[in-house]
C-alpha cells in the first residue's frame, strides 16, 4: 500500500489540572495537598498522543487529532503540545468566545488512584457540521477512527453511521468513556468496543460489585465481565474488550468466538493511572494499522497484549 497508513482520533483536549494527595478526601474535608502541576490531556487527546509515541517506535504512521479548543492559552499549549509529539492537528479548530476543555484531577499519591472533574469548554463545539471533510472522503479517509464521549454524543453517533456507509467501510474503535445511555443499534457497527468496568456496568447493567478478595475477586471480576461481555455481542458487538485496571482485561474475539483473559503486568511502583486506559486504547489503534498495512489479520488478543505492555509503562510516570 502506498499511502501512509492513518489513524483518526475524534475526540476531546482538556487542560489538566492536577493536585496530588496523602490520600482521596473523605465528603466535606479539606486536606493539604503534596504538589500542584498541569498537563495536557482529554480522552481523545491522551489517545492520539499514545498512538503517535508509538509510531515513532515502529513503523510510521500518521495520528490526526480532529477536535476543538478554545481561543485563550490553554487551546494554544495543547496544539503546540501534540506537535510536539507528532500528532497532526491541523483538524483541531480553534472557536473564539469558548474556553478550551479542562479536567481538574485529584490523584491519591500513595495508591495512584484518581478522581476527574470534566468542564468540556469548546469539546460542546465538535458538531457533525464541524467535522473535515477528508475523514469521509474514501480517498482521504483513516484507516480506523477512535471515538470516546467527550464530545458530543450526537456527533460521535453520526461518525458511526457515516462510516458504516463508506465503501470501503471505516472500521471504529469506540471507547464509551464517559458513558452515558447509547443507542443499541450502534454496537454492531463498531469494529472494536473497549471499556472499564464502570462503563460496561452502566452499559450493559451487569454490577461489577463483588464481595470476593484476593484471587477470588478476580475471578468473580472475571465472571463480572463474561457477563457483561456477552451482553454486548448479543448486540452485535465485534470485538469486545472490558478492562479491570489492576486485574487484567477481558475479551472476545468476533473472528474466532473465543473468549479470554489477559493479566495485567505486576507494576511495584504505581505514579498516577490517570490516562492508562487511554494509552491502551491507542495501543490498540496502532496494532490494528500496523497489521493492517502489513497486509496481516487482527487479532483482538494480539491487541490486548500490546496494550496491556503500554499502559504498564503509562502507570509509571506522573502525568498523562
Amino acid at each position: 500500500m502506498s499511502r501512509k497508513p492513518t489513524i483518526a482520533v475524534v475526540g476531546s483536549l482538556n487542560y489538566d489540572l492536577v493536585t496530588r494527595v496523602p490520600r482521596l478526601p473523605d465528603l466535606g474535608e479539606t486536606l493539604t495537598a503534596k504538589s500542584f502541576g498541569t498537563n495536557c490531556g482529554g480522552k481523545g487527546a491522551n489517545q492520539a498522543v499514545a498512538a503517535a509515541r508509538l509510531a515513532d517506535r515502529c513503523e510510521k504512521v500518521d495520528v490526526k487529532m480532529v477536535g476543538a479548543v478554545g481561543g485563550d492559552g490553554f487551546g494554544n499549549e495543547m496544539k503546540e503540545q501534540m506537535r510536539k509529539h507528532g500528532v497532526d492537528v491541523e483538524s483541531v479548530r480553534v472557536v473564539d468566545g469558548m474556553s478550551s476543555g479542562v479536567a481538574v484531577i485529584v490523584v491519591d499519591d500513595a495508591t495512584g488512584d484518581n478522581r476527574i472533574m470534566i468542564t468540556p469548554g469548546a469539546n460542546a463545539a465538535v458538531t457533525p457540521s464541524s467535522l473535515p471533510p477528508w475523514l469521509f472522503n474514501p480517498s482521504t479517509a483513516p484507516d480506523i477512527i477512535v471515538l470516546q464521549l467527550e464530545i458530543p454524543p450526537e456527533t460521535v453517533q453520526y461518525i458511526i453511521n457515516q462510516s458504516a456507509q463508506i465503501q470501503p467501510r471505516i472500521p471504529i474503535i469506540l471507547n464509551p468513556a464517559p458513558a452515558v445511555p447509547l443507542d443499541e443499534s450502534i454496537y454492531s457497527k463498531v469494529e472494536i468496543l473497549i471499556l472499564n468496568e464502570t462503563e460496561a456496568a452502566l452499559l450493559s447493567g451487569v454490577s461489577f460489585a463483588v464481595r470476593e478478595e484476593g484471587a477470588e475477586r478476580q475471578d468473580a471480576l472475571k465472571r463480572k465481565a463474561k457477563e457483561a461481555v456477552d451482553w454486548f455481542v448479543k448486540r452485535g458487538a465485534s470485538d469486545v474488550v472490558v478492562t479491570l485496571g489492576a486485574y487484567g482485561a477481558y475479551y472476545y474475539d468476533h473472528q474466532s468466538g473465543d473468549q479470554g483473559w489477559f493479566n495485567a503486568h505486576h507494576v511495584a511502583n504505581v505514579v498516577d493511572s490517570t490516562g492508562a486506559g487511554d494509552t491502551f486504547v491507542g495501543a490498540i489503534a496502532m496494532n490494528y494499522v500496523q497489521l493492517k498495512h502489513a497486509e496481516r489479520e487482527f487479532c483482538i488478543e494480539g491487541g490486548v497484549s500490546a496494550a496491556t505492555d503500554a499502559a504498564a509503562w503509562s502507570v509509571q510516570r506522573s502525568g498523562t
